[in-house]
């Protein structure tokens, strides 16, 4: 639980919400195993993606993740207005997925595409994929962590991740319109927020409540 906070929290997802994650591994896949990817492609499940057995998977996660091509990733630089108007009413934390192995290179990256803006202490790593690519991780959600930490909202691309948290009572924003994301009729606490602006726009109409 994040202690002394009267400001509502909010919990925002990295890749592919304050990081254009996708777009840089298909081209890093495209360029290193051959394959002929694209953003709408793309799936968490990367042995699924690949359509490789697990320990090929393995192999290629571990490459690519170890290659540093994390702390080279597009930011969405709209974002940043955003955060800067949120900030005045709103205690913005950062929860990923992200192994925490990968803690240093995230952090430092965070820091230099949205600096002013989050903290050392205001990013969280849920450790989902400490265990690489798996089932269990595959088929978990942040919903128990963005609540034990107290978060009253969660911007994040993966639906899990949003109906998680809405289970938990918090307000979910599925953020972009991704191939992995697409879906008519969303889940109740659950709305969509296809870019920054209707981020902003969605707290400037609904307010602190």
């Amino acid at each position: 639980m994040i202690k002394n906070v009267k400001k509502p929290i909010i919990a925002i997802d990295i890749d592919d919400v304050l990081a254009k994650s996708a777009q840089n591994f298909v081209e890093y896949s495209n360029n290193h195993w051959g394959t002929l990817l694209t953003v709408d492609d793309y799936d968490e499940n990367w042995t699924k993606l690949w359509q490789v057995d697990s320990e090929e998977a393995g192999r290629r996660s571990q490459e690519y993740l170890g290659s540093g091509i994390l702390g080279t990733y597009e930011h969405n630089e709209d974002a940043i207005e955003v955060f800067e108007k949120l900030k005045e009413d709103f205690k913005l934390i950062v929860v990923t997925s992200r192994s925490t192995w990968l803690k240093d290179e995230t952090t430092v990256w965070i820091k230099n595409k949205y600096p002013y803006i989050f903290t050392d202490e205001d990013i969280y790593f849920a450790g989902i994929w400490d265990k690489g690519v798996c089932d269990e991780a595959i088929i978990s959600d942040k919903g128990d962590f963005i609540m034990n930490l107290g978060a009253d909202y969660i911007i994040d691309d993966q639906l899990k991740h949003c109906i998680g948290a809405a289970r938990r009572g918090i307000k979910a924003l599925l953020f972009g319109d991704y191939g992995w994301n697409r879906l008519e009729d969303l889940p109740s606490r659950v709305d969509r927020v296809r870019n920054w602006s209707e981020v902003l726009e969605y707290f400037q109409t609904h307010g602190k409540n």
